[in-house]
């Protein structure tokens, strides 16, 4: 399966990070929004973090609920909640007739700036994360492309919003117990197929490529890298309002590989 463009920008970011400085870079965390940095590394001690990001890039998200028609932390969300979040949940609830009729469309909250830089700070210091290489290029960098600057300095560098929206709490893997009912609803538009499962996953084999990839209302299939055969998933037809941290790449750059180097000694 091809790669993304984040995930190209992240390797070949931690390649040129390799290149151009005395220690060792590598991308730790898995490949996932919430999880993924860049390692440094001399010998076995870990010296810190960096995140990488292609811009335009989400920098988080906070999922909410709605209780007693009032928004509330979701401890679905990925971070913890911190006295950032509480400001921008306190801005929600105090303009709450803007936000509670949205359904999929996005708006823009009009929340102080200052709260949105803090948040991600906060959020990427409780990671661990100190520094940010930053892009609007993927492949083939170079020292012109790339931005590298502590977190603590993203205001100087990255425009940012604040959208609310709603969305699909994510679709699942298929459980065991809906596996009968699956067969039933392909079995409608398709009767040469296998299943196996492979580390709790299900795998659907078919003869022919699938036309579409709904089967029925409450299940569909996502692409392996191997022709006709997919991954099978129930959907989540379940949606939650949250908020998501959007940053952008001003135009200045700036590489500081000497504040890098008598930061941490290199």
């Amino acid at each position: 399966m091809a790669l993304q463009k984040w995930e190209i920008f992240q390797d070949e970011a931690s390649d040129f990070l390799n290149s151009h400085f005395n220690a060792n870079f590598a991308v730790e965390g898995g490949f996932d929004l919430s999880q993924s940095y860049i390692a440094v590394r001399q010998s076995l001690r870990l010296i810190t973090n960096i995140e990488a990001k292609f811009g335009p890039t989400q920098a988080g998200q906070i999922i909410l609920k709605n209780e007693d028609k009032k928004f509330v932390f979701c401890d679905k969300s990925k971070n913890d909640s911190n006295k950032y979040t509480i400001e921008i949940i306190k801005y929600l609830n105090s303009n709450y007739s803007d936000f509670k009729g949205t359904n999929d469309a996005s708006i823009y909250v009009n929340i102080s700036k200052d709260v949105l830089y803090d948040w991600i700070k906060t959020i990427y210091y409780e990671k661990g994360v100190e520094w940010i290489i930053s892009s609007n290029k993927f492949n083939k960098l170079s020292l012109n492309d790339l931005l590298f600057i502590p977190i603590n300095e993203i205001e100087k560098y990255f425009d940012i919003n604040l959208i609310f929206r709603r969305k699909k709490t994510g679709n699942i893997q298929i459980p065991g117990k809906n596996i009968i009912d699956f067969k039933e609803q392909l079995e409608l538009i398709n009767k040469e197929y296998k299943i196996k499962k492979t580390n709790n996953k299900y795998l659907l084999t078919t003869k022919e490529r699938l036309l579409d990839f709904n089967i029925g209302t409450k299940y569909l299939v996502s692409m392996t890298n191997i022709d006709c055969q997919y991954y099978v998933k129930k959907k989540d037809v379940k949606t939650n309002p949250n908020v998501m941290f959007e940053l952008k790449l001003k135009d200045n750059i700036d590489f500081m590989s000497e504040k890098f180097i008598k930061d941490y000694d290199l």
